[in-house]
């Protein structure tokens, strides 16, 4: 049974079907997840009885089958450390450098085109996204290049590795923050009315791609670092 004193990372492990219910009230279960939920939302900011009550119905039903976010961290789970790394690196590494280059080019389509009527909305947007590509790609070679092969050399943790696996949990928090911000400038993600097809397709991938890291960010910070450190 789901408490309010668990945290929303502990309720994503073992009920990966909420995470649907949890994107759309924009609760964060990946970087900001690991405080009791009653100590997550102070001064009413949420009804936290009324969100646990309707975690406990989402529990309740069964996980869904298809490749989807819970599916995949289903899957996950049962893997071992190395095979978690590989798996991060040709999921969704792969899948968000691909989205990344549609991105660059749809946000700077519907920047020129429509600069006219949404020029303060979509440069935010647009230099945003271009900080956001940037960290990731530096982060993303770091975890590649650096850090994921010493914890295949280092199956129990030094201090080294522990201290680079810290580096990246805080990369994630900042890049956790920028898609806050990113869903903000977007208002959720929210065509204007004289938006065009590729206005929406932009904002409509810009979602999938943002979802598509919490789960990724979920993945490391919430099962691989915790199951790697407890081999120190």
């Amino acid at each position: 049974m789901i408490t309010e004193k668990m945290t929303l990372a502990e309720v994503v492990r073992l009920y990966p079907q909420i995470i649907p219910y949890l994107n759309e009230l924009h609760l964060d279960y990946c970087c900001g997840g690991h405080l009791p939920m009653d100590e997550s939302f102070p001064d009413g900011e949420v009804d936290v009885q009324k969100i646990v009550a309707e975690l406990n119905k989402l529990a309740a039903k069964p996980a869904p089958s298809q490749d989807d976010g819970a599916a995949s961290i289903e899957a996950f789970k049962r893997l071992s450390v190395n095979d978690m790394l590989a798996d991060l690196e040709v999921t969704h590494h792969r899948v968000e450098r691909e989205m990344m280059t549609q991105l660059d080019q749809l946000i700077n389509k519907i920047l020129v085109v429509h600069y006219t009527h949404h020029a303060e909305e979509l440069t935010k947007i647009h230099n945003l996204f271009a900080a956001m590509k940037a960290e990731l790609e530096v982060h993303f070679a770091k975890e590649e290049r650096l850090v994921f092969p010493l914890m295949r050399a280092n199956p129990h943790p030094d201090n080294e590795t522990l201290a680079f696996i810290k580096q990246l949990e805080d990369e994630h928090n900042a890049v956790g923050d920028m898609i806050k911000e990113m869903q903000r400038l977007t208002n959720d993600y929210t065509v204007p009315q004289d938006a065009c097809v590729t206005y929406e397709r932009t904002f409509n991938l810009i979602r999938e791609f943002t979802e598509d890291i919490f789960v990724h960010v979920f993945k490391e910070n919430s099962i691989v670092f915790p199951e790697y450190e407890e081999q120190a």
